[in-house]
C-alpha cells in the first residue's frame, strides 16, 4: 500500500515500462508491476543498500522478473531506450535539476518530479532547460504537505517565469491542498523575509515578504503585513544611512508588530490627517516632515502624535533620508525641470555626507530662460498658488535647487556661481542679497517643493506591495490661503 505521495507519484505514470530514479525499498515500483499498469521496470538507487532492500520488495510482491535493479548515479548508468517514463522522488529540488541536467536522452520520456525541498528551484530549471510542465499536484499527509510534478522535454528556447510562478507552478488552487501546500510555502518566505528584515537587511527582506504576499493573494488570502514591513521598504526608498545628524526620521508612533491593510500618505502628520485616518482605518501614516521634530513638553490631544497614539495609528516619517534619497524629492525636482532646461547634474548642491550626498543639486542648462520665464515655468510645475522670485535679468545658463526651506542656503549657490536659486521659505534679509548679487532667487513654497513626493511614494507602494490600500490623504494640502 502506497503512502499518498508515492501514491501522487503513481497516478502520473503513463507508459507500460518506468524507471524509478532513487527506488530505495522498490515500493512504488512493486505496485506499478503488481497492479498491472506497467509490465516492466527499472529500480534504480546510488547506493547498494537500498537496492539490496528493493530486492526484497520485489520478490515479496512476486514481481522480481519483471524488474531490473541497477546502481546509478542518478540516470547515469540507466538504458533509456525503451523507457516510458522516469520517476525521480524524494529529494531535494536541486538535486532533481541536476540529475536531469546530467541526462541527454530525455526526449519523449514521461517525467514525474517529486522534490521534498526547493520545488520552485526545480520549476525554474525546467523552464529554462527545454522542459514544459503537464500538470502539478499537491497532497497533505498527516502534517506534511508534498507536490509532484508531470513534465516532458520539449527543447523549447529557455523561458523566463515570474517569481510567483516558481512557487506555484501549474497547481490548481481551487483544491485545499494546492492552495495550502502554496500558503506553506509562502509563510516560508515570510519568515524569511522578516529574518532578514531584523537582521538590517531591508533590500532582500522587502523582496521576499512582497513575494510571500503576493502568493498569498494568488489563493485568494489576506496580504499580512506589519508595520515594520512597511518601515523596511521605506528604508529601501530612502536608506537611513542618509539620515542627516540630529534628524528625526523612522517609525516615530507607533507598534512596529501591528498589522496593516491601509496607509494613509501626507506631507505633514497634521490633527486633520490622524482623524482622516482614523475614519478610513488606516493604520499607518506615512509622511515626509517628522510628526515630532522638537522635544514634547506635555502630551494632550492638540499634537497629532498623541492622537496618533490615542488611535492606535503608527506614525513613519523620512525627513532627511527622502531629501537625500535616490529618486527622492531633490530627483523628482530635477526630473520635473529636466524636459524644458535640458538640465545636467554638476553637484550635490549642500552636501552633507562623506561621499557628497546631500541636498538639492547644482546643474548646468542647455535650454537658458530668462528669470520671468522660469517664474513661469516653475509656477505651472509646482502648482503654485503664489510664486515670489526676484529678476536678475540676466539669461539662466547654471542654476542651483534644494527642496523645502533652503532659502539660508542662497550663499551657496552664490558660491557656486548660479545664475538662480530655486527654493522654498525665502526672507526678507535673503531677497535682498539675492539683488545684492545679481542671482535670480525663487520663492516656490516649502509644500509645493516637496509635497511632489507623495505620489511617489504611493506609486513605489503599489509596485511592490500587493494587497495594500494607499490612499493620499486629502488633508495633505498647503497649510497657507491666498489672496490674489
Amino acid at each position: 500500500m502506497l503512502d499518498k505521495r508515492l501514491r501522487l507519484c503513481a497516478d502520473m505514470v503513463k507508459g507500460n515500462f518506468v524507471c524509478d530514479v532513487g527506488t530505495d525499498h522498490a515500493y512504488l515500483v512493486s505496485e506499478l508491476l503488481t497492479s498491472g499498469k506497467c509490465s516492466a521496470a527499472i529500480a534504480a538507487d546510488i547506493n547498494e543498500k537500498p537496492l539490496k532492500a528493493a530486492e526484497r520488495t520485489l520478490i515479496d510482491a512476486g514481481v522480481s522478473d519483471k524488474a531490473q535493479l541497477i546502481l546509478s548515479d542518478g540516470l547515469k548508468n540507466i538504458p533509456l531506450k525503451n523507457i516510458t517514463d522516469i520517476v525521480i522522488a524524494g529529494m531535494g529540488g536541486e538535486l532533481i535539476s541536476k540529475i536531469l541536467s546530467e541526462c541527454d536522452g530525455l526526449d519523449g520520456k514521461n517525467l514525474i518530479l517529486q522534490p521534498m525541498t526547493r520545488p520552485e528551484k526545480l520549476i525554474k530549471f525546467l523552464y529554462k532547460n527545454g522542459f514544459e510542465i503537464i500538470s502539478q499536484k499537491a497532497i497533505r499527509d498527516g502534517k506534511f504537505y508534498y507536490t509532484a510534478i508531470n513534465a516532458v522535454k520539449t527543447n523549447a528556447p529557455p523561458a523566463s517565469i515570474s517569481p510567483i510562478f516558481e512557487y506555484i507552478g501549474k497547481l490548481d488552487l481551487k483544491e485545499s491542498a494546492s492552495a495550502e501546500f502554496v500558503l506553506s510555502k509562502a509563510d516560508t518566505i515570510l519568515n524569511s523575509g522578516r529574518a532578514l528584515r531584523d537582521s538590517g537587511n531591508s533590500s532582500e527582506a522587502v523582496k521576499k515578504i512582497s513575494l510571500a504576499n503576493k502568493i498569498i493573494l494568488e489563493t485568494g488570502g489576506k496580504t499580512m503585513y506589519t508595520v515594520k514591513d512597511i518601515l523596511a521598504f521605506m528604508d529601501v526608498i530612502a536608506p537611513m544611512k542618509n539620515l542627516h545628524k540630529g534628524d528625526n526620521s523612522g517609525l516615530i508612533v507607533g507598534d512596529g508588530n501591528s498589522p496593516v491593510t491601509k496607509i494613509l500618505f501626507s506631507l505633514d502628520i497634521t490633527c486633520e490627517a490622524v482623524r482622516e485616518a482614523a475614519e478610513i482605518g488606516a493604520e499607518v501614516i506615512i509622511s515626509h516632515h517628522p510628526v515630532i521634530y522638537h522635544p514634547l513638553y506635555n502630551l494632550n490631544e492638540k499634537d497629532p502624535a498623541c492622537l496618533a497614539l490615542k488611535n492606535n495609528i503608527s506614525c513613519i516619517c523620512f525627513h532627511s533620508p527622502l531629501d537625500m534619497a535616490d529618486g527622492g524629492i531633490n530627483d523628482i525636482i530635477f526630473d520635473m525641470l529636466e524636459p524644458d532646461l535640458k538640465l545636467k547634474k554638476i553637484s550635490w548642491f549642500e552636501p552633507i555626507h562623506p561621499d557628497g550626498r546631500g541636498y538639492g543639486f547644482i546643474c548646468s542648462a542647455k535650454n537658458e530662460l530668462m528669470p520671468d520665464e522660469l517664474a513661469k515655468l516653475l509656477k505651472k510645475i509646482f502648482k503654485c498658488t503664489v510664486l515670489r522670485f526676484t529678476n536678475s535679468g540676466k539669461p539662466i545658463k547654471k542654476l542651483a535647487f534644494c527642496s523645502g526651506g533652503g532659502g539660508s542656503d542662497l550663499p551657496l549657490a552664490i558660491e557656486n556661481n548660479a545664475d538662480a536659486y530655486i527654493t522654498g521659505d525665502v526672507k526678507h534679509d535673503t531677497w535682498i542679497t539675492a539683488r545684492n548679487n545679481g542671482i535670480a532667487l525663487y520663492d516656490c513654497g516649502h509644500f509645493h517643493t516637496e509635497d511632489i513626493v507623495i505620489p511617489y511614494l504611493i506609486k513605489r507602494f503599489s509596485e511592490e506591495f500587493s494587497g495594500l490600500e494607499l490612499v493620499h490623504a486629502k488633508a495633505d494640502k498647503d497649510p497657507v490661503e491666498y489672496i490674489i
